[in-house]
């Protein structure tokens, strides 16, 4: 696109569009046009209000100092309308005052735009985070235990948690909560880094990865594992950008304002409603993300040299992040079981929530490569959640009841087992506790354990729904 006065001439000044609004025109001081991509009311602009146009395959761009505006090109009428339009709104820009001087900074954009930008920042996150999640399902539990975010565990020396919860995703044998994240930072990573260089975007990530973190661990000791608080971060660097230097970004390097606003207001309902999702982490992430960018974006936004305390910031999110999986693998290969090493440990630390106790037995209790130590270890775990709930929750009575029957103590299982019968209310949920009560007996084969009611919920490790473990999706 070439921009400059140069003899414009636009005798066109309303482009037809299909649905509503039907139509997009040009007045004598600014431009009348859809709000949302697929319409959504009439937003005004003025000339002077536009700091860059462009068009793509799919769209029509319109940035402003308000926000960006797309208009999906397969909305207008004629499929030459968008480069025309572009083409007319530079020509009354062009005959305005001080529009040779916007024209040359909308020129500018356009070259920074199309200016060649790395993404290692991003695409070594997502590229961490896929080995983490094939160490996962080729290792086992063990990665997802020495690794995953635990203000208990963090209090008793385990810093790394602070660095590698980031890296771990749940589920290994259904990978939504990867999916989900990967593709936020897909979205967001590119618009950071070709905004601010790579060098930045790591600190932006690193402030991020610990606010998100630390946030969670002050408003629940529930344990934590994603990266979506990393996401947030991102768009919480964004949304700064576009706020403070929106001005200075490429119409295709912006979100709309409103799509921002929406995408919080979603987030922050769905994080504290959702028992699933770590709402703290999120909003950790967010303002972790936000504030790094105020402190680092330079004068000059692109993928430029960094000064060097810059350099040297991103450097030290590297080699922290190298070191604290180092040290996690260290901790593993140490002699003897880690697991069950890791489980009696949990067993004596204090802030730990019966939802973790719990959670950590039952995977403990299920896993069939489970050791006697760590069975043993697990029973600790379980014995505690029980008594910490005064033996008033089903669930966790079964997982009790679960690890008495693998370590040969039948008898007791039968006893632990009845309670939780007595305890639930739901009848499919007891039906599930009697044929576990028919196993226990010899009734069943010891490997045909009854799969529970509610399937989705039991992709989980065992938990009340207010204890479930964070997710920060």
């Amino acid at each position: 696109m070439e921009f400059g006065p140069g003899g414009h001439e636009d005798p066109e000044t309303t482009f037809a569009l299909v649905g509503r609004p039907s139509a997009l025109r040009l007045e004598a001081d600014g431009l009348h046009h859809p709000r949302t991509p697929r319409g959504g009311g009439f937003a005004f602009t003025r000339y002077e209000d536009i700091t860059h146009l462009g068009t793509s395959p799919r769209a029509l761009w319109i940035g402003t100092r308000e926000s960006v505006y797309l208009v999906a090109r397969k909305r207008f009428v004629d499929e030459r309308d968008p480069e025309r339009l572009v083409r007319a709104l530079l020509a009354r820009i062009a005959r305005r005052p001080g529009g040779d001087a916007q024209l040359a900074h909308m020129a500018e954009l356009e070259q920074l735009a199309r200016t060649p930008a790395s993404l290692r920042a991003t695409y070594g996150l997502i590229i961490a985070c896929l080995l983490a999640f094939a160490l996962e399902l080729v290792v086992g539990d063990s990665v997802h235990a020495v690794g995953y975010y635990s203000p208990p565990l963090v209090a008793d020396g385990d810093w790394w948690r602070l660095f590698t919860a980031n890296l771990l995703h749940a589920f290994p044998a259904f990978p939504v909560h990867l999916v989900l994240n990967l593709l936020g930072l897909v979205a967001l990573g590119p618009l950071v880094e070709r905004a601010v260089g790579t060098p930045r975007t790591l600190c932006v990530i690193g402030a991020a990865g610990l606010a998100s973190m630390i946030a969670s661990g002050l408003h629940s000791s529930v344990g934590v594992v994603g990266v979506s608080g990393v996401v947030f971060g991102l768009l919480g660097a964004l949304l700064w950008l576009e706020f403070r230097r929106g001005d200075q970004l490429p119409a295709w390097w912006r979100i709309p304002r409103r799509a921002i606003f929406v995408v919080l207001v979603v987030s922050a309902l769905l994080g504290f409603a959702v028992p699933m999702i770590a709402g703290a982490a999120h909003l950790g992430g967010l303002l972790g993300g936000g504030l790094a960018m105020a402190l680092i974006c330079g004068p000059q936004l692109g993928a430029g040299p960094s000064p060097a305390w810059v350099r040297a910031a991103a450097t030290a999110v590297v080699l922290a992040t190298g070191v604290a999986v180092a040290s996690a693998g260290f901790e593993i290969a140490r002699p003897g079981d880690y697991a069950a090493r890791q489980t009696a440990r949990l067993a004596h630390l204090p802030n730990i929530s019966a939802g973790e106790l719990n959670n950590r037995a039952w995977i403990i209790a299920v896993d069939p490569d489970s050791s006697r130590e760590e069975l043993e270890a697990a029973l600790l775990l379980a014995e505690r959640a029980v008594e910490e709930t005064q033996r008033a929750e089903a669930a966790m009575l079964d997982t009790l009841a679960e690890l008495q029957f693998q370590l040969g103590r039948a008898e007791q299982a039968v006893e632990t087992i009845d309670e939780a019968i007595a305890q639930e209310s739901g009848e499919a949920h007891a039906d599930y506790y009697r044929e576990q009560r028919r196993r226990f007996l010899g009734e069943r084969e010891a490997d045909d354990r009854p799969e529970l009611p509610s399937v989705p919920w039991r992709l989980l490790p065992r938990a009340q729904p207010e204890e479930a473990p964070g997710l920060t999706v």
